[in-house]
């Protein structure tokens, strides 16, 4: 996922799991290689959209996906999530500065 940031101190990032708002690239970076530790697998699949705005060099994504982690114990779990991500455009490349995805409630 790495190339897919912009390596700013301003990008953030929100995980279902977090208890708090992850700012800047070292500390998104962190937050994602921490995170998985725990996991052997992710497969994502899309659920609604993802609906897409571009405004300039500026864009964001929304949608519902549904993640299916392994655990490196074996488990799997299983999490519908509500996702946006926003983009800027550096260049003729898109970069992601913020990630946003919270649980759906069940």
């Amino acid at each position: 996922m790495e190339p897919l940031w912009a390596h700013d101190p301003n990008v953030m990032s929100v995980n279902p799991r977090d208890t708090s708002i992850t700012v800047g690239w070292d500390a998104v970076k962190n937050n994602w290689e921490t995170a998985w530790t725990n996991y052997s697998s992710l497969k994502v699949t899309q659920l609604d959209g993802p609906h897409v705005v571009v405004k300039g060099d500026v864009a964001w994504s929304t949608g519902i996906a549904n993640a299916v982690l392994t655990l490196k114990t074996g488990n799997t779990i299983t999490a519908p999530t509500f996702e946006t991500d926003v983009f800027e455009k550096r260049g003729s490349q898109w970069l992601l500065v913020s990630h946003i995805a919270s649980r759906v409630p069940q």
